[in-house]
């Protein structure tokens, strides 16, 4: 299930979907090529984490924020 579509250049986007994995649902973050007919293809540069290991990722991407910010 396709959640959000991030432009990374123009062949490349970075897609959040939740997909099934090993008979657990988990967010993907990944990267996928665009071809030339606008197929997005999936790369292996990716990770994909359970419900409770994003809510931690999310936090520490939140203070690096700030402290980019801040900087």
């Amino acid at each position: 299930m396709l959640i959000g579509k991030i432009t990374k250049n123009g062949k490349q986007r970075l897609l959040v979907t939740i997909e099934e994995n090993k008979g657990a649902r988990v967010i993907d973050v990944r990267t996928y090529n665009v071809i030339n007919d606008g197929e997005l293809i999936p790369t292996q540069e990716g990770i994909a984490l359970s419900p409770e290991i994003m809510e931690t990722l999310i936090g520490f991407l939140r203070e690096a924020q700030k402290r980019l910010i801040a900087a």
